[in-house]
């Protein structure tokens, strides 16, 4: 256990960015992995080291939540969600519409199927049941759906 020490306190100091506060945690780790039940024989090395780094990588974690200071509500409404500004939002409808053409001038099996899978939320084996196709032509039909809706997105 001593000898991944250095290691974790390498790796420690570069999570938390103070040389002091990585020693505190990485011994705090330590005295809880000796502690514990890591002194079994039963835990090889690779298995001592990963818990050792996992250990003192979730004291950190801790640290972090402790210490988080949560913002004033009234402070966190005055930033709009970045869905609100124009600029995004007609974006976003823009590519919208470019789908909504695309979907539309699918030819109408691989349209059916695509609206039945993406849009009803069935399963393949129901898309291919309620259309009375192979499962693997609805396959086909959603990877002929999904590249025209890529493509159409790319232009």
């Amino acid at each position: 256990m001593e000898r991944y020490y250095a290691e974790v306190l390498s790796f420690i100091s570069r999570s938390v960015g103070c040389r002091n506060k990585a020693e505190n945690i990485v011994q705090e780790a330590y005295t809880r992995l000796l502690s514990g039940h890591i002194s079994r024989p039963s835990f090889d090395e690779n298995h001592q080291r990963a818990l050792f780094f996992t250990t003192a990588k979730n004291i950190v974690i801790d640290h972090y939540r402790r210490n988080q200071k949560f913002a004033d509500p009234i402070e966190s409404e005055l930033v709009a969600p970045c869905n609100y500004e124009p600029e995004a939002k007609l974006a976003s409808q823009q590519q919208l519409d470019l789908l909504y053409t695309c979907i539309g001038q699918l030819p109408q099996k691989t349209k059916q199927a695509f609206v039945l899978y993406k849009f009803k939320n069935l399963s393949y084996q129901q898309v291919a049941d309620q259309m009375d196709i192979s499962v693997s032509m609805v396959e086909k039909h959603l990877a002929t759906a999904m590249l025209a809706c890529r493509n159409a997105l790319k232009k």
